[in-house]
């Protein structure tokens, strides 16, 4: 079987093309169902459970899977980028809500008489800054968490699907070895 490649030659035109928007690129896990799919759809071989599938479609499949596989990992580390930085506003946040309470209770501190109430609230104030200071971290890791586990099961499906085709041609190969080229790790017999 050979890939074949045709080129169509369109007439310009005095119009200048319309822009087009972004194509939308699939996700690693959409590329691997194509490349079931093109496993699934293959010719049967009679009487056996091999198939026949056309060499230069699965690699091209499984290079597009591995080309894409950067940018979901990019994409969860901006994720993680973002959660870092609200991560980053909850603290200077609560910094802040301190210093101000801290400021606070110094004024109070100057009026004798309600000491004790400036200091029960400044400590309440600081608690509650830590309070949803930790469960803003809570919440990120949370979310962080989630990602990361799809991102998991991605690659655990694309490695289970990856060993099963690499298994699958393996049977094929040992099923019909006078069909099979010899590799070049292994000499012609």
């Amino acid at each position: 079987m050979s890939d074949r490649t045709t080129t169509t030659v369109k007439p310009t035109s005095s119009k200048p093309p319309s822009p087009k928007p972004a194509p939308v690129k699939p996700t690693a896990e959409e590329k691997l169902a194509q490349l079931r799919e093109l496993v699934l759809s293959a010719r049967a071989m009679p009487m056996s459970a091999s198939c026949v599938v056309n060499r230069g479609d699965v690699l091209s499949a499984i290079d597009e899977v591995i080309d894409h596989l950067p940018d979901e990992i990019s994409d969860a580390q901006r994720v993680i980028d973002r959660s870092s930085a609200k991560i980053a506003e909850g603290e200077a946040e609560r910094e802040r809500i301190v210093a101000e309470a801290k400021n606070e209770v110094s004024r109070l501190a100057r009026e004798s008489e309600i000491v004790t109430t400036a200091e029960g609230m400044a400590a309440r104030i600081l608690s509650d800054a830590e309070h949803e200071a930790a469960a803003l971290r809570k919440e990120t890791d949370l979310f962080i968490d989630s990602r990361m586990a799809g991102f998991e099961s991605v690659l655990h499906k694309t490695s289970s699907q990856v060993k099963t085709a690499r298994a699958r041609l393996a049977e094929r190969s040992n099923l019909d070895p006078a069909r099979t080229p010899a590799s070049p790790t292994t000499p012609a017999g």
